[in-house]
């Protein structure tokens, strides 16, 4: 298993010592970069080259996904209690007291159960925890801040840039180092992540696009061959970023064959955003279904009932159906993820009394989960839902009509119309 470390020479070293001695089968490939906010920079190069990402730091992993896209399996080596103890221990055998420091990277939970655990006692102690907004210049000044106006004696740092920069400056600067037993924990985590990134990558995903905005029009027959065949070439460029296979029946339903691991990444998605925006940009409305499956048979039924789902988004979109889980519009502020198959007792008798599908109540259940609320009106449900207010109004009428919900109030609007009914759902 080829593994890539991202981070600065002497964590790299530490982190190669230990995969050596403890791991023969990794084969660790090291991209050095003393700064962690120039991590970025080796991101593409490691990823060509591996099937896992081993970040030295928070810091490191942090900087290197706020500048470039991580597509690999990965994890990060902690600084724990550990860690802590030992550089320490450190300040201590160089004739300093531990008690006046300044520490970056360590939780301060981790000071906490230091202190508690064992006793460690400190007179004055300046924690920086990682913040992403900070830049290692940042976190630099102020340990040379408080250095220079004897608030600390020493400095504890996870950087190796600010390290190797302070020590340069004769101050007494000691580096956090991860611990063999963080190395190997963050490794075994890595290899658990890449070994189920490898199994769900082998599942058949098929992808169903269905063009809408296709009409059978005489006058319009010329302008709706031509946006077919824009729309052709490209989804021919999507479906070459995906690896897959394309197939079209007729102008209007296309297949595509591809791998679970590669159309279920977010880099896909993202793709396939970009084309529903480039489609409705030119009107060329379409809605997509994706199936995942072990055989090719049960990804296309599944792919149907994402596609069934899809066609009634008035401006196109897409779903994702695995299994009995059902999960769109993706990208979208309505995503929502419930089940199409319902087996808990419960939702079933609910779904004799009310009238609605289980599969349906399920879905009411998930966006109220996602948005931590369960008193609605029809607009608000509909508008949550995507479907029409008077779909939203006989679903709470059956709801409320079957004592699965309670009214809690009306709503007289200022002008002429219809009074809202404030409904809690009791699921």
């Amino acid at each position: 298993m080829n593994i890539g470390c991202i981070g600065p020479s002497d964590s790299i070293a530490i982190v190669k010592d230990v995969i050596d001695r403890c791991c023969p089968e990794i084969t660790l490939n090291t991209y050095i970069r003393e700064r962690a906010d120039d991590s970025w920079e080796v991101l593409d190069e490691c990823q060509r080259e591996n099937q896992g990402i081993l970040f030295s730091g928070i810091a490191v992993q942090e900087a290197a996904k706020a500048r470039g896209t991580v597509t690999l399996p990965y994890e990060h080596i902690p600084r724990g209690a550990y860690s802590l103890l030992r550089v320490l221990s450190d300040i201590q055998r160089s004739g300093l007291k531990p008690s006046k420091v300044s520490i970056d990277v360590v939780n301060d939970d981790i000071l906490v159960e230091v202190v508690k655990e064992f006793g460690v006692e400190f007179e004055n102690i300046h924690s920086m925890p990682f913040a992403l907004h900070h830049c290692e210049e940042d976190y630099q000044q102020r340990h040379e801040d408080l250095y220079e106006t004897g608030q600390t004696d020493a400095i504890a740092t996870g950087f190796g840039y600010i390290y190797k920069n302070l020590k340069q400056k004769g101050l007494p600067v000691f580096r956090l180092y991860a611990s063999t037993l963080q190395i190997r924990d963050a490794v075994s985590l890595l290899v658990d992540k890449i070994h189920t990134k490898s199994l769900r990558s082998a599942g058949i995903a098929i992808q169903l696009i269905k063009l809408k905005s296709i009409t059978r029009s005489s006058i319009n027959q010329y302008d709706d061959m031509k946006n077919g065949g824009i729309f052709y070439l490209e989804l021919l460029e999507y479906v070459r970023t995906i690896q897959g296979s394309l197939f079209n029946f007729g102008t209007e339903e296309y297949v595509i064959f591809a791998t679970r691991g590669i159309i279920e990444g977010q880099p896909h998605q993202e793709h396939f955003k970009r084309l529903l925006a480039w489609g409705r940009k030119r009107n060329i409305i379409f809605a997509s279904g994706i199936g995942i499956g072990a055989t090719a048979f049960e990804a296309e039924k599944s792919a149907r009932k994402a596609l069934d789902n899809a066609m009634q988004l008035p401006e196109g979109g897409f779903y994702i159906v695995t299994g009995k889980q059902l999960r769109g519009p993706i990208g979208e502020t309505d995503e929502l993820e419930y089940k199409t198959h319902v087996v808990d007792a419960r939702l079933l008798e609910m779904a004799k009394e009310t009238g609605i599908s289980p599969s349906y109540l399920d879905k009411i259940k998930a966006l109220m989960n996602k948005t931590q609320k369960d008193t609605f009106d029809a607009s608000d449900l509909a508008a949550c839902l995507g479907i029409g207010q008077r779909s939203a109004r006989r679903v709470l009428k059956k709801l409320l009509d079957s004592g699965h919900a309670e009214l809690n109030g009306v709503e007289t609007a200022r002008h002429v119309g219809r009074p809202k009914r404030v409904v809690r759902i009791l699921i």
